[in-house]
């Protein structure tokens, strides 16, 4: 260690330690952080001490701790990396310093070299066009979902086909089945609470095949609905399973002659 004064050796250590830089691995491979560390001494080291000696368990405490911090954080989220570094470096860590007990803080600055900032744009190009392939194909997918959950839209679909035998048609049961399990469909989750009840309530009646179990809950449906104050609604869904009225024809007298 060199002789030199008090003042020299405080204002040495507080140049080396004041502001130095770290290179930090994010949780994107190939690209990284470039931190500027400004790093503070309580209490600052008694005589004698080594500034070097010093400087560099400072810098290398300090630079680990960064490193811990950022290493999972998405260069795409930079404010987020920045937040959470920072949180860790403000908490004071123990130096092991030869005969005095000495914490380090510090602050920190997070930014992104020309090249990795440009690598993150890259990705981000990426990222937005997967999504908007992913909305597309997931929009398809429902439309065609729905447009097929009726047995009779499916019916339609196998008659397009150029292979279609008009005269075998597939099983009654079989369309009912699989368009009840194109309206199980997992729906968007922003999708009215109406629309997954109507599903809901016609999966549930095509539980019950027999005319007459359909009538009985279309009628305690409708009770339902007047219970509600809603008897409007109950009447229109009564007259869902009122039969059709009888045509008679008029026979007039001049047809009897």
């Amino acid at each position: 260690m060199r002789h030199t004064s008090k003042r020299a050796r405080r204002k040495q250590l507080r140049r080396k330690i004041g502001a130095f830089t770290a290179v930090l691995r994010s949780s994107r491979p190939g690209i990284h952080y470039t931190a500027t560390i400004h790093a503070t001494l309580t209490p600052e080291p008694t005589d004698p001490y080594d500034p070097d000696e010093i400087a560099d368990n400072v810098r290398a405490a300090l630079r680990i701790t960064a490193a811990a911090a950022v290493r999972d954080q998405d260069p795409i989220d930079l404010p987020a990396a920045q937040d959470i570094c920072a949180q860790q470096l403000r908490m004071p860590q123990e130096l092991d310093l030869p005969d005095q007990a000495t914490r380090v803080t510090a602050s920190v600055h997070l930014d992104l070299a020309d090249k990795d900032r440009a690598a993150v744009e890259e990705l981000l190009t990426a990222v937005r066009a997967q999504g908007t392939t992913d909305t597309l194909t997931r929009q398809r997918t429902q439309a065609l979902a729905k447009e097929l959950a009726h047995p009779a839209a499916l019916l339609a679909r196998w008659l397009q086909q150029p292979d279609a035998n008009v005269t075998h048609p597939p099983d009654e049961a079989d369309l009912e089945a699989l368009a009840r399990r194109l309206r199980g469909y997992p729906k968007d989750r922003d999708e009215p609470v109406e629309l997954q009840l109507l599903g809901m309530l016609r999966d549930f009646l095509a539980e019950f095949p027999k005319e007459e179990q359909k009538r009985l809950l279309v009628i305690l449906l409708a009770n339902g609905m007047r219970a509600a104050r809603k008897p409007g609604h109950a009447d229109r869904v009564e007259a869902l399973i009122e039969p059709a009225p009888v045509v008679s024809e008029t026979v007039s007298s001049k047809d009897t002659q």
